[in-house]
């Protein structure tokens, strides 16, 4: 049985900045990331690893952008006289 990952967008390269989920001993999930080397948890249900994964998403993190993490870099990265996680206005 394989592993369980996220990703903040669609398209390769992916992200690895969310918690995956592997299948454990006994019918458990360890929760591990978003590193390999990073142990997060290990739980009984499906739902308690979830509620892990989700616990951990990074600061602002939104569905998933479409497209390559390097287009996703460019997306979050500051403008020119904005701040990073400043809040864009649309006018139209």
């Amino acid at each position: 049985m394989g592993e369980l990952h996220f990703s903040r967008c669609t398209e390769r390269r992916w992200t690895w900045d969310i918690p995956y989920i592997s299948p454990g001993a006994e019918g458990t999930y360890w929760v591990l990331g978003p590193l390999r080397s990073e142990w997060v948890g290990q739980v009984a249900t499906v739902q308690e690893a979830i509620t892990l994964v989700v616990d951990r998403l990074p600061p602002a993190c939104g569905p998933a952008f479409v497209g390559t993490s390097e287009e996703l870099n460019a997306h979050e990265a500051p403008k020119p006289g904005r701040q990073k996680g400043d809040a864009q206005t649309h006018s139209g």
